[in-house]
C-alpha cells in the first residue's frame, strides 16, 4: 500500500518549516526533535492525572512523569520509555501519547526519562529502565497501581529498552511481566534488510538515521552480544511475556520487528505481529495529524487494555 495521503502532507510541512538538519549531531537533532513535539500537542484527556517524580535508583536519580487513569481499584501500570534513537526525546516530547495510553487503555503509565546517549551509551539508558521498572514494582502501594499487573512497552528505541527489560527481568528473577507493548522496535543494527533498502531514504526515519543513532548508543562497537543491548542476540527469548509488535509498512525497522515477533513465537511466547501497512515511522504520536495513525493507535491500546485486564 502507498503511504497515506495525510502523512505525506505531514512530511512536506515538516520539510517547509524546518528543511534539513542543519546541525546533524545530538544537539541538532534534539532541538529538531522537541520543536516538532510542540506541533503535535493534544488536549488532556479528561480523568487523566499527572505527577512528577524523581526516582531514586542505584547510585542516580532519574525523573519519570506517572500518568494515572483514576478508577475505584489500583490499574495495571506500563513502565514506559520513549523513542528518540537513545539520543533525543524525553517524558515531556512522548507527553500527550502517555497521557492517551492511560486514558484509553485504563493502565497507568511511568514515562522514563532515562539518559540519553551519547553522554550516557550502553548500558545507562537500559539500567535506567529496568531499575525505574524494579522501583515501581516496590513502590506499588505509593503509586497506587496494582503490582500484579506489570507491563514494558515504549516506541521505537524505547521499544528496544522495553524488550530489553524484559529479557533482563526474565534473567534475573523479576519483577514480573504481565506484557510488552513494543511500538515498531529497533532491534538490532542491520542496515541492508528489504525495508531497508526500500524505505530507509524516508520519509521520516532513514537508514543513515539509525546507523548514526547505533552509533551514539553503542560507541565501542555493534557487535556486542550483550541481549540489553541488541534483544536479536539473545539465546533464548523463551519465558518473557506475552507481546504486541506493531510495525509500519513504509519502515526502515519493519523487517527487524518482524523478524523480533516471529522469534518470539518460535520460543512459545504469546505474540501478536500487526502491520499497519500505510503508515510509517513513529505514527503513534502522530494521530493529531493523521486519521489513519489515530485508529492504527486506538487499535493497539485495546490490545493493552485486554491483556492487562
Amino acid at each position: 500500500m502507498a503511504i497515506d495521503p495525510q502523512l505525506l502532507a505531514w512530511y512536506a510541512r515538516l520539510a517547509g518549516e524546518f528543511g534539513t538538519i542543519a546541525r546533524p549531531d545530538e544537539k541538532g537533532r534534539r532541538e529538531r526533535y522537541l520543536a516538532i513535539s510542540t506541533l503535535l500537542r493534544e488536549p488532556d484527556p479528561v480523568g487523566v492525572t499527572q505527577r512528577f517524580l524523581r526516582l531514586a535508583l542505584p547510585g542516580r536519580t532519574i525523573g519519570a512523569d506517572l500518568y494515572h487513569p483514576g478508577g475505584d481499584r489500583p490499574p495495571p501500570l506500563m513502565i514506559f520509555a520513549h523513542g528518540g534513537g537513545w539520543v533525543v526525546g524525553s517524558a515531556a516530547t512522548h507527553r500527550d501519547l502517555g497521557m492517551r495510553i492511560a486514558a484509553q487503555s485504563g493502565v497507568a503509565v511511568l514515562n522514563v526519562d532515562y539518559r540519553l546517549a551519547p553522554e550516557h551509551p550502553f548500558p545507562a539508558p537500559c539500567d535506567d529502565v529496568y531499575d525505574a521498572l524494579c522501583w515501581a514494582a516496590a513502590q506499588a502501594d505509593e503509586l497506587a497501581i496494582d503490582a500484579r499487573r506489570i507491563a514494558v512497552g515504549g516506541d521505537s528505541a524505547g521499544a528496544h529498552l522495553a524488550a530489553g527489560a524484559a529479557v533482563t527481568a526474565r534473567d534475573r528473577g523479576g519483577p514480573e511481566l504481565a506484557f510488552q507493548w513494543l511500538m515498531y522496535p529497533t532491534i538490532e543494527p542491520v542496515f541492508d534488510n528489504r525495508s531497508n533498502r526500500e524505505f530507509g531514504a524516508g520519509p521520516g526515519l532513514t537508514t543513515d538515521d539509525m546507523r548514526y543513532f547505533w552509533q551514539q548508543f553503542l560507541p565501542g562497537g555493534l557487535e556486542l552480544d550483550d541481549p540489553r543491548a541488541v534483544p536479536s542476540r539473545a539465546e533464548s527469548l523463551s519465558d518473557l511475556a506475552p507481546a504486541l509488535v506493531l510495525v509500519a509498512g513504509h519502515d526502515p525497522l519493519r523487517d527487524e520487528g518482524e523478524r523480533h515477533a516471529t522469534r518470539l513465537d518460535e520460543a512459545g511466547v504469546r505474540v501478536q505481529l500487526v502491520r499497519a501497512a500505510d503508515m510509517t515511522h513513529g505514527f503513534a504520536r502522530l494521530g493529531v495529524v493523521c486519521d489513519e495513525a489515530r485508529r492504527e493507535l486506538d487499535l493497539a491500546l485495546v490490545a493493552l487494555r485486554d491483556a492487562m485486564a
